[in-house]
């Protein structure tokens, strides 16, 4: 073909798209599997390939057959036919659109299939990226593109009885490509499922159900032949272009809470189709987005579809996993981000209860960043692109109209925006009036930082055809004080994306869930993301952007899931259970009050109620509890005067996708004790030896360095406890939420920085006292500090006051404490303070304060690139043990402590987690003071209440034991 149609945004031969469904030959052949359908005809499977540099070498190569085996569905790269490449804005290509690369990888698939003729067949692909030419017999068919589209070809006249063959070729890049410019992995081939459907010559091709709260369920047969449709035992018949209307007394409503489902069945002379119907009503009233007349919050997640050894090509079962998770984790609500998804997800949504915010397969981000003068909504803007922009709605709105859990369509992501986006709006709005259209970049203000106005970024920010205020990662403050108080803003907010989850995070969920429960107006919104886009392939652990000698990449940005890549669960994902838990538990009177956030289903669970007054005292109890939505119940408390009450709330059955006895809901209430142990005044012998100072103290030695006021050893009877110096330290391993501060640390030289004294002097006959500063060469210094050092019987009393002196603007500390080593025998954890899991000043929202018994290596969380981890904030004691002595760490304030089996320098220098080597010791850190996490890879700067403070006043005790 002379004609390059993957230079230009049509199609050939390609079947105007419908309404996703499966016909069946009758009633008694239905089944929720479509494989069960007589009609039906998988072509999944193996298939044959061969791999070209280009579609003209491909083309001149046809006759050829492949003899390379690949899976369908699946992606190439996995099969060594391409390098991995992921990018998040930049092109992967020259910015040229419609062009692209005549060194263009094309991949011909071929198989054979039996089939039996039949009146009408169709050949429908589900997912191909980026374009295809499709071939039966030898004989060219049709062309396609949009990779996430369902495309269908009538292939009645290729088709013969017996053995078939078909070829396709399948491009990676293409026009689309400028369109489909996601942050994600670019992976190519045939990466969803391929089947023949058999169909009579006569059949209905395309209908529309919508429903309404009082019970109405509307249908409207777009196109085809006649039809019988039942519901609820009642029968009508319609015509093409006709409707009939249905009407349930006192409907059981759909949604998330209560996803019931009714039956419609369509008949036809020699088919059968069942839509499972849901009766639910979405509005926006008064600034509220209400289901059912509520207003819902959606506690969401950002979903891609990705596997780790399989890419883009997921399984029914992959998603299953995935919604089941989901549904453990209290996750209501998905955004297709940023696609949508294959047709079989929607369905599971429907039956099992998820609010899915469906969007289309369009983001042009890379105009961003193309060249000078090409702005992000540069293509949005220019008319001929209009058409290929609103083909992209059209595949959305067309295939998934009917589908009761999509409760708003996406036009797309990060195009910026410009006047075809109002062709788009048109175009949904002029067939779907029944639910809301969400934008985000034309609904954002930006906050002046000097006079704190919100202004918008579009001038039509006000008029423009969206419904809702959508943003990402804007911050709670901005929900808060911009969002409520702007007088002209009618509409309710959603955050298509908040709270990054990327590496050790987020540090914001509990912040901005305060502000989405104090307003109706707030939606709720979508964790970035649900899962870790991190491969494996030729590794023993997960590989990120860079790994594969790719030149254009954004490294471990794809890092960035609630979940691992194998949907294991992090502390962060615990942060988010905690957050979207669908109950509030508190103290009232001396009692436990439960109130429920659900809008529609009532919440009957067992009460499970553990109370602890010392480590031998410890008792439990157990009750039911029926809470209906909104509503609250006083659970009665057998003891109320002890150290702490913990709750936990388990489902009492099976429950859509949950097991009966899960802990859905837990809350520990605590009342902070003085666990200290004594420290004994005693007679204290100081001399010099040479410059330092040494200090006898009951059976324990120490040597304070007398030139930087370090304590260079600790023995106790005559042994060293410590590997290493006790030292000022002020540097954390980086985590990936310090993205955008980490330039001024560096540039600071605060992983440098040591220890130095103006003056150590003893003070005392029990006390020295140190003047000094932490300093690196090159700068002034970042800290200056006076440390005292108490001595008793049983260890020593450290003390700092403080002064940060940042040398830029807006930078803080990570952490100003002291650290040591320890032999890696010191591999027992005891610590009273905020677990089990590790906690931060602003993630602890999942923790509990009680007393915690771990290891080292079980408190170090192993992220797939190393960074700061097994932190616990809020600590009264530590103790790291060898089965000889003990370290104890206490204050009563609250500390921050880490032992971890490796360095901050190890970690930082290593790139992924299985190239860690193996421990040489165990590193305790013991801070006054340890920043927050954060969303800050992508979200807001940390709140600066999370910040290690300008300047502060702290103790930590030292005991040997």
């Amino acid at each position: 073909m002379a004609e390059k149609l993957y230079e230009s945004y049509g199609y050939v031969g390609t079947e105007k798209p419908r309404a996703y469904y499966i016909p069946f030959a009758g009633k008694e052949e239905w089944s929720d599997n479509r494989e069960d359908s007589s009609a039906f005809t998988s072509l999944c499977g193996k298939w044959k390939i061969s791999a070209y540099d280009s579609f003209a070498a491909a083309e001149s190569d046809l006759d050829r057959e492949p003899t390379t085996d690949i899976d369908v569905p699946s992606c190439v790269q996995y099969y060594g036919l391409d390098f991995f490449q992921y990018t998040n804005v930049d092109y992967p290509i020259p910015f040229d659109p419609p062009h692209v690369p005549c060194k263009n990888p094309t991949y011909h698939y071929q198989r054979y299939f039996n089939a039996k003729k039949a009146e009408k067949q169709y050949m429908i692909f589900e997912g191909v990226d980026s374009c295809f030419y499709l071939y039966v017999n030898d004989r060219f068919v049709g062309f396609s593109q949009i990779s996430h589209r369902v495309s269908e070809f009538d292939v009645t006249e290729y088709i013969k009885d017996g053995e078939n063959k078909v070829d396709v070729l399948v491009l990676k890049w293409c026009a689309g490509t400028y369109f489909e410019d996601q942050d994600k992995w670019r992976f190519t081939g045939i990466f969803r499922e391929v089947y023949l459907l058999s169909r009579p010559e006569k059949h209905v091709t395309d209908y529309k159900i919508e429903t309404s709260q009082s019970g109405d369920v509307t249908f409207k047969l777009l196109e085809g032949c006649d039809a019988a449709i039942s519901f609820l035992g009642e029968e009508k018949t319609v015509k093409e272009g006709e409707i009939v209307v249905f009407h349930v007394e006192n409907p059981r409503l759909w949604s998330a809470e209560t996803p019931y489902l009714y039956d419609l069945d369509i008949k036809t002379e020699g088919e059968f189709i069942r839509e499972k119907v849901g009766i639910r009503e979405i509005s926006i009233e008064n600034g509220c987005y209400l289901i059912n007349g509520k207003p819902v919050k959606l506690r969401g997640v950002n979903r891609h579809d990705f596997h780790p050894t399989k890419g883009a090509a997921v399984s029914i079962d992959d998603i299953i996993t995935d919604l089941t998770l989901m549904k453990h984790l209290n996750v209501n609500a998905i955004r297709t981000s940023h696609y949508p998804s294959c047709p079989e997800f929607f369905r599971l949504c429907d039956k099992y209860g998820f609010y899915v915010l469906d969007e289309a397969d369009l983001e042009s981000h890379g105009c961003s960043s193309s060249f000078p003068g090409r702005r992000e909504g540069y293509l949005s803007d220019l008319p001929e692109y209009e058409q290929a922009m609103v083909e992209r709605q059209v595949m959305l709105v067309t295939r998934d109209k009917n589908r009761p859990c999509v409760i708003m369509w996406s036009m797309g992501n990060e195009c910026g925006w410009g006047k075809n986006f109002y062709a788009c709006s048109h175009y949904i709005k002029s067939q779907d009036k029944t639910r809301p259209v969400h934008y985000e970049r034309v609904t954002v203000k930006v906050v002046d930082p000097k006079t704190g106005e919100c202004t918008p970024r579009f001038p039509d920010y006000a008029t423009a055809p969206v419904d809702v205020v959508s943003r990402m990662y804007a911050s709670p403050e901005f929900m808060r004080d911009c969002f409520l108080n702007d007088k002209e803003e009618t509409r309710p907010f959603v955050q298509c994306e908040y709270s990054h989850a990327m590496g050790n995070g987020p540090g914001d969920l509990k912040d901005y869930w305060d502000v989405i429960y104090s307003s109706d107006r707030f939606m709720g919104g979508f964790v970035w993301e649900w899962a870790d886009h991190g491969v494996l392939y030729n590794s023993k652990g997960f590989r990120y952007g860079g790994d594969f000698g790719e030149t254009l990449h954004n490294g471990e940005f794809c890092i960035d899931g609630i979940v691992s890549p194998d949907r294991k669960i992090k502390t962060g994902t615990l942060e988010m259970k905690k957050a979207y838990e669908p109950v509030k538990m508190e103290l009232s009177d001396g009692n436990l009050v439960v109130t429920s956030r659900n809008y529609f289903a009532d919440i009957v669970c067992a009460v499970e109620i553990t109370y602890k007054d010392c480590d031998s005292d410890k008792t439990s109890e157990t009750s039911t509890i029926a809470l209906q939505p909104g509503k609250s119940v006083t659970v009665p408390l057998s003891r109320k005067d002890v150290r702490y009450i913990g709750v936990k709330l388990r489902t009492v059955s099976d429950e859509s996708l949950v097991e009966k006895g899960y802990v859905f809901a837990s809350q520990a209430f605590t009342k902070d004790v003085d666990m200290r142990e004594k420290l004994t005044p005693c007679d204290v012998v100081m001399s010099k030896v040479g410059p330092d100072i040494n200090v006898r103290a009951g059976d324990i030695n120490y040597l304070v360095d007398g030139v930087n006021g370090e304590i260079r050893s600790v023995a106790k009877n005559g042994k060293n406890i410590f590997k290493d110096k006790i030292t000022l330290c002020v540097y954390r391993a980086v985590i990936d939420n310090d993205r955008f501060i980490k330039a001024s640390w560096k540039e600071q030289r605060l992983g440098l920085c040591i220890q130095d004294a103006y003056s150590v002097t003893v003070t005392a006959p029990d006390e020295i006292t140190v003047d000094g500063k932490v300093a690196s060469e090159k700068n002034t210094p970042v800290v200056k500090f006076t440390l005292c050092y108490k001595f008793f019987t049983e260890g020593v009393k450290t003390s700092i006051k403080y002064v940060y002196m940042p040398l830029r603007e807006n930078s803080f500390l990570p952490r100003i404490g002291l650290k040591t080593v320890l032999d890696k025998e010191y591999d027992k954890i005891k610590f009273y303070g905020y677990g089990p899991q590790e906690s931060y000043i602003d993630k602890r929202f999942a923790c509990e304060k009680d007393v915690f018994e771990t290891t080292t290596e079980q408190s170090f969380v192993h992220y797939i690139r190393p960074q700061e981890n097994g932190s616990h904030y809020g600590t009264n004691f530590a103790e790291i043990s060898n089965d000889e002595n003990t370290v104890r760490l206490q204050n009563s304030d609250g500390f921050s402590f880490c032992a971890s089996p490796y360095s901050i320098e190890t970690i930082d220098a290593t790139a992924h987690d299985d190239e860690l080597p193996v421990s040489d010791a165990t590193y305790l850190n013991a801070d006054y003071f340890m920043s927050g996490i954060g969303s800050n890879s992508c979200g807001p700067a940390l709140d600066t209440r999370y910040r290690v403070p300008d300047k502060g006043e702290a103790e930590i005790e030292i005991l040997i034991k």
